[in-house]
């Protein structure tokens, strides 16, 4: 059941929305957006998405998303945030984990959040999870680690989004220091897949954003680059190489694109033309079905944005879930390691199957129940229980077993899903033309 709570700025008088995407698990999860002219219609299928990526990863939390629609360039938005957190004071310390999301960053939600006396915006994960406050706290402390130059919080949703490229690279056969890819969006997210390949020995040819895209078919300086201010637009970023439009980005040949940055990045046309054989989305809405369906037909392997995105929700399964405080540089790696066994899951699954990665994906999340009232994290199929993960679990493709889906070439007969994944769906669906 989808539920609504509407709010308006006093001062601004700008409307703000907190929906979730169902009411029956003790924790509900989604971003904060900042964006003129924001509608809760969009927040419902952003919660929709939410939902998915809870089922997937096996957590017991439903799918949320607010926002509030203001310009993020104005000039009172830390005002404006501050009153709509305190608005939602008591959902944050009750039931809403409150991330960052378009127009958001999580330092300052958290911050607001502290100075507004909620303590944090992922207090309810406290209550869950049943943790006492110096634990909690001292968890949390861990987002804000170094770990290669940007905190474990700024690097989480980007690592997890290179790992699930890398991880469909490796179903192909292909190894990371022979890989090439090209990078589209270099916020956040896109600074920190950057980083991940380099860290994996991955040669990056270009990066774009809506400024234009540089290209150096020997590999770009991601070092240098990630060392300037993430305020300078792409072309900026470096001295001597190629610069072309943004769009060129789509027609230069590379192992992997890696979607990034805003919605429906790919045209049909961009899409029956693209010289790249895996594609890993992890902004939402990254990619529209018509373009997905376009880049399967052709061959090529697709990571969904519902996957790809996923690094928030599998960071807090990394942070939360084992019984002992993890290392920094441990939850990236346990993040890293759930991606490829996810990853590989599903891209098993289509292959044996001759279905869409996204299928699979929602097959499994419409198979996944929940315990409403056990903890949050610490049951998810995908981290693995020892210290240094190695994503090599016995075959986890068995859990197609469990389940019958509907293939994009040949129609069968599915199995009927639950009302909220069937809403969940159809709403992802909807948002993704």
């Amino acid at each position: 059941m989808v539920h609504l709570i509407e709010y308006r700025d006093p001062v601004e008088h700008c409307p703000g929305f907190l929906v979730y995407d169902g009411t029956a698990c003790r924790l509900a999860v989604g971003g904060c957006r900042m964006k003129a002219g924001l509608t809760a219609d969009t927040l419902r299928t952003l919660s929709a998405r939410m939902t998915l990526k809870q089922r997937v990863l096996g957590l017991n939390a439903d799918g949320a998303k607010c926002g509030v629609a203001y310009d993020p360039e104005g000039p009172r938005r830390s005002a404006v945030l501050r009153r709509f957190l305190e608005f939602l004071g008591d959902e944050l310390r009750r039931r809403f984990s409150m991330g960052a999301d378009m127009g958001t960053r999580f330092e300052e939600l958290d911050s607001l959040a502290a100075g507004s006396g909620i303590g944090s915006v992922k207090y309810a994960v406290r209550v869950a999870q049943r943790l006492p406050e110096p634990e909690f706290y001292a968890r949390m402390r861990l987002l804000d680690a170094s770990v290669g130059g940007l905190t474990v919080g700024q690097r989480r949703a980007g690592h997890a989004l290179a790992h699930a490229a890398l991880a469909a690279a490796a179903h192909a056969g292909r190894r990371p220091a022979r890989l090439s890819c090209v990078l589209q969006g270099f916020g956040t997210l896109g600074r920190a897949a950057a980083l991940a390949l380099l860290e994996q020995g991955v040669r990056v040819t270009a990066v774009a954003d809506e400024h234009g895209c540089v290209v150096d078919p020997r590999g770009l300086d991601i070092a240098r680059m990630l060392a300037t201010d993430q305020r300078r637009p792409v072309p900026g970023l470096l001295g001597s190489v190629l610069r072309l439009p943004s769009q060129s980005l789509f027609d230069l040949p590379a192992d992997m694109l890696i979607l990034a940055g805003g919605d429906d990045a790919l045209t049909e046309r961009q899409a029956t033309l693209l010289p790249v054989p895996i594609v890993a989305v992890g902004a939402n809405c990254g990619l529209r079905d018509e373009a997905e369906r376009l880049l399967a037909e052709r061959g090529s392997l697709v990571v969904p944005d519902f996957i790809g995105g996923i690094g928030g929700s599998a960071s807090m399964e990394a942070l939360f879930g084992p019984t002992r405080t993890p290392e920094p540089r441990e939850v990236l790696d346990t993040v890293a390691a759930m991606m490829r066994e996810l990853v590989g899951d599903i891209l098993a699954g289509a292959r044996d199957q001759r279905l869409l990665p996204r299928e699979v994906a929602l097959a499994i999340a419409q198979s996944t129940g929940v315990s409403p009232g056990e903890r949050p994290y610490g049951g998810s199929p995908y981290r693995a229980t020892t210290r240094a993960p190695h994503g090599q679990r016995a075959d986890a493709r068995h859990t197609l077993t469990r389940y019958t889906v509907t293939p994009h070439i040949a129609a069968r007969t599915a199995v009927a899903p639950s009302a909220a994944v069937r809403s969940a769906e159809a709403r992802t669906q909807r948002g993704n033309r």
